[in-house]
């Protein structure tokens, strides 16, 4: 079966999707968007059909997939009306504003039988996929230091008078009314899926959260996660800090695991130059002492992630990446969140 997708979102991060979706050879027959001259050209370049209401592509029989790269804000709602439908959903993360929405959406998917991801690509940026491979070979996993910073100028020492990050006096920063946070949803939320994708759920957390004066998002979020697979430092952080980071560009992710028999380093680019700057993984073999370094030429992790959406989508199958993923990253933002609101430790709730 071919995929024939409608894309309902046409922002910025569109066009990593609509890249997937045609390398991937699917079938580009609706694009969707409130704002017309931003898909416009989508619909121009794959010949498909515009529409303002996602419903119409919703309700078209040829439509298998529906792809959707709006906001959080409306994703319970295309979701549930998609799944009803009967077609195969990929969302963008995070799949909802909160774990109670996200558990609607994968509870109705799993009644209607429908194939259903949530996009979190950093999956398959090849130094994780190769890390994920060797975690074995390091035997009994002791700690891991898993991190995302990201330069968003400095918004420590004060509020920004315009511009994306600026909070207005009784109104919403447009970062929070886009995104419902700071650098936890939006660079923290690709991390905290990794830890679950590496090293399984965690049953238990600590967490604070910094937000600065007169602000409405937070700037950092620390966690301690208690994993099966030993103790998780987690960080995400907005910094000015424009020369760190391995490419020493101001992107610092990076996720280190030490384990009885050696460690694994994972370095990635930042997600939206993924076309020219590459990922890096470092083995060390405590056993041979032997230290391999994996380079990988620039891949986008995007066209990587459609294709297996839309391989396991053609073959009627959800695949190895469970329905559930945008769910379990939802509650774990819910639970820190509740963590540095308490100042305490909380057992992590699983519904599903």
């Amino acid at each position: 079966m071919r995929v024939v997708a409608g894309v309902i979102g046409c922002g910025n991060i569109s066009r990593f999707h609509f890249s997937g979706l045609e390398k991937a050879g699917a079938r580009v027959k609706w694009v969707c968007d409130l704002n017309e001259g931003a898909a416009r050209p989508w619909a121009a370049k794959f010949d498909a059909a515009y529409t303002a209401d996602y419903r119409a592509l919703v309700r078209d029989p040829a439509v298998n997939t529906v792809v959707i790269t709006a906001l959080s804000a409306v994703h319970k709602e295309i979701c549930l009306d998609a799944i009803r439908a009967g077609k195969a959903v990929i969302c963008e993360k995070t799949l909802a504003e909160n774990p109670e929405d996200a558990l609607a959406i994968v509870r109705a998917a799993r009644r209607r039988k429908t194939i259903f991801y949530t996009s979190y690509m950093k999956r398959f940026i090849p130094a994780v996929e190769q890390a994920k491979a060797l975690l074995p070979s390091l035997g009994r996993i002791l700690s891991t230091h898993i991190r995302a910073y990201q330069c968003w100028g400095d918004l420590w020492t004060r509020n920004p008078p315009e511009g994306f990050f600026h909070t207005p006096r009784g109104g919403k920063s447009l970062v929070a009314r886009n995104y419902g946070g700071g650098i936890l949803v939006c660079g923290g939320s690709h991390i905290l899926d990794l830890v679950g994708f590496l090293l399984g759920r965690p049953h238990r957390l600590y967490a604070t959260m910094a937000t600065t004066k007169g602000s409405d998002y937070d700037v950092q979020a620390a966690v301690l996660l208690e994993t099966a697979n030993g103790v998780v430092h987690f960080e995400s952080l907005a910094h000015p800090l424009t020369r760190i980071g391995f490419l020493r560009d101001g992107w610092d992710e990076r996720i280190e695991i030490n384990g009885l028999n050696g460690r694994l380093e994972i370095y990635s680019a930042a997600w939206d130059q993924v076309e020219h700057k590459a990922s890096l993984l470092v083995h060390t073999d405590n056993t041979t002492g032997q230290t391999v370094e994996y380079r990988y030429a620039p891949v986008s992790p995007f066209d990587r992630a459609v294709a297996f959406f839309c391989n396991s989508i053609a073959h009627g199958r959800q695949g190895a990446q469970s329905a559930v993923t945008g769910y379990d990253v939802d509650e774990l933002i819910a639970h820190i969140k509740k963590s540095a609101v308490r100042h305490q430790a909380v057992d992590i709730q699983w519904r599903i």
